[in-house]
């Protein structure tokens, strides 16, 4: 494993607070947006090992993205097309596609022309006036939901550019959203300590007005490890310095990975990644992965699954009795763990000491060879990774469908009540390569 903290400009010097690969780029090299503090969204590509500049430059700009008038906190491409979602502090969400490229004689005369790109904007979402945290696609690609410092998850027709739910059960930030990449539930993470559940019903034939998601399951606390009759909380509060709790669910869709958990002991070590089971959502997690000295603020799983490692490697002591292996990156405030689903629930890769300030964001490539990095003191790390088998081409085996809800033991929790102008575009310069 190889990582380079790339000193480029990214957005003017100031945060960086999203970052998120285009999977579905044909391109040379991989492709990938950033969103930061400088209002603007822009387009990357990161150079393959075969390319001749790839360790002297191993980043290329592509094209900016100038229409927020605040922060971009967060920005997601579709996984069933190239177009691209961004959203911040200005409380609207931006569909972007490429277009094709203006002529020359016009290029001089437009404010994003400069770049190899050009992308437009295809609609603008509008719903509450709060600042936007976090976004998620579904799989689809019809449908965005979004995560509200309105206490808030909104659920977009991203056809139709219009919201068709408000998922009002939060008493605090909403603060990260993740779809199921089979299509059948979305997750929430708040400020409120909790983890909820909603089963996605907008596949079905529906009819106007419908709900297009309904409340599964609520998660704030378990039972203490030392088998007293009291429950642990499961989350920090709304005390955790951090904008984001950004969970994600895994390529094949059989596990849940959160962020901001947390654990009574041992005292050095509270800061914990819960993973829930597919086909348990209503139950405990059924993993926890400890050790983190500073709270978790992202989790990432590799788009894609690798072949098992040779007989017997690992045998007995991965998360899943059987299947292809799958990697997860958790991020926390000051570095990034990752772990493999064949090993247990050891961290295989530590990465510390990357960043001045806290990490907001991470992301994968395709093939799972690259994780790019991002943080709030303006600079992004690109780590590199051997894998020891080869990544598996999609689509992905379908597992078992999420069960239905039972009649319940105990009601369901009742839902609670509930910058700056832009500047102009500066091309970014490569500064120097640790």
């Amino acid at each position: 494993m190889r990582v380079k903290t790339v000193q480029i400009n990214w957005h003017d010097r100031l945060p960086i607070f999203s970052v998120d690969f285009d999977h579905s780029w044909q391109g040379d090299g991989w492709r990938f947006s950033t969103g930061g503090g400088d209002n603007n969204v822009r387009i990357w590509r990161l150079r393959s090992p075969q390319d001749p500049l790839h360790e002297a430059q191993p980043v290329e700009f592509l094209a900016s993205l100038n229409r927020h008038t605040a922060p971009v906190n967060v920005v997601r491409f579709s996984p069933a097309s190239g177009r691209l979602a961004s959203a911040g502090d200005d409380g609207v969400i931006i569909i972007w596609r490429q277009v094709d490229s203006p002529p020359a004689a016009l290029a001089d005369h437009l404010e994003d022309s400069a770049g190899k790109e050009t992308w437009r904007p295809a609609a603008m979402l509008r719903g509450s006036l709060a600042d936007i945290c976090d976004l998620a696609w579904s799989p689809d690609g019809a449908f965005l939901v979004s995560a509200s410092v309105d206490n808030t998850a909104r659920v977009w027709d991203a056809r139709e550019a219009r919201c068709v739910q408000v998922l009002a059960d939060h008493s605090h930030y909403v603060q990260g959203v993740a779809w199921d990449p089979l299509n059948e539930f979305v997750a929430t993470q708040s400020s409120d300590r909790s983890l909820r559940i909603y089963r996605w019903l907008g596949s079905r034939s529906r009819r106007a007005g419908e709900q297009v998601a309904r409340l599964e399951a609520s998660h704030r606390s378990m039972p203490a490890a030392d088998g007293r009759s009291h429950r642990q909380r499961l989350f920090h509060d709304d005390n955790l310095a951090s904008f984001f709790r950004r969970p994600s669910v895994s390529p094949d869709g059989r596990l849940l990975a959160t962020a901001a958990g947390v654990q009574r002991q041992p005292a050095d070590a509270r800061n914990a990644c819960f993973i829930w089971a597919r086909d348990r959502l209503r139950a405990e997690p059924v993993l926890r992965l400890a050790g983190h000295a500073k709270p978790i603020v992202a989790t990432r799983w590799a788009p894609c699954m690798f072949a098992e490692a040779g007989a017997g490697a690992g045998a007995g002591a991965g998360w899943l009795s059987q299947g292809p292996r799958m990697m997860l990156a958790v991020a926390s405030q000051s570095a990034v763990s990752l772990y493999d689903t064949s090993v247990g629930a050891r961290a295989v890769g530590l990465m510390d000491g990357l960043h001045y300030a806290a990490i907001a964001d991470l992301a994968w490539a395709a093939d799972g060879s690259h994780l790019v990095i991002v943080s709030i003191d303006g600079f992004a790390s690109v780590a590199s990774l051997d894998q020891p088998t080869a990544a598996l081409p999609l689509p992905l085996p379908l597992h078992d469908p999420v069960p239905e809800a039972q009649p319940a033991s105990r009601p369901a929790a009742n839902p609670a009540a509930h910058k700056s102008q832009a500047r102009k575009r500066v091309a970014p310069t490569l500064v120097s390569t640790l």
